[in-house]
């Protein structure tokens, strides 16, 4: 298990300026998984660009109808929202859900412990080969089939 591997919180701005004193320090304690200690999220500090292990979506609404992004943290890429971008109301949601789902698989993905599925798949069919492999010659393994059916 490798724990919580990044943290998204998406904060509502009622103006702008406000995400430069965004209590991140202090809403940190309140996001307790219980599995901090596998990354060391606790004693580190999350000022200015933010802790790698956390990413902020702001969303400020502007007079227009529409919504300003702003992201602070690392996403590395996780697009559909870019830090600066204005999206309309009706398509909100969707992109930062999107967004913070992206954010996730490309954290997994970067990290050093992550195998795809196929290959832990693979792996733990070959440990139970190996656990439980006998070595016996055809005719042998045909009577332990047999003799075992007829009891």
């Amino acid at each position: 298990m490798l724990g919580p591997e990044v943290r998204i919180i998406v904060a509502w701005l009622e103006n702008f300026d406000d995400h430069a004193s965004f209590p991140l320090d202090d809403l940190i304690p309140e996001t307790s998984t219980g599995l901090e200690h596998l990354l060391n999220f606790a004693g580190s500090s999350c000022k200015g660009t933010a802790e790698p292990g956390i990413v902020v979506i702001y969303v400020h609404p502007l007079k227009t109808g529409l919504f300003r992004i702003h992201i602070r943290g690392k996403p590395s890429v996780a697009i559909p929202l870019v830090d600066g971008m204005v999206v309309s109301r009706r398509i909100l949601g969707v992109l930062v859900r999107q967004t913070a789902i992206n954010t996730c698989h490309r954290k997994r993905l970067e990290s050093d412990a992550y195998s795809p599925p196929h290959v832990k798949r693979r792996q733990k069919i070959q440990d139970m080969v190996n656990k439980y492999r006998k070595q016996m010659s055809a005719p042998e393994l045909y009577t332990s089939l047999f003799a075992s059916g007829v009891r």
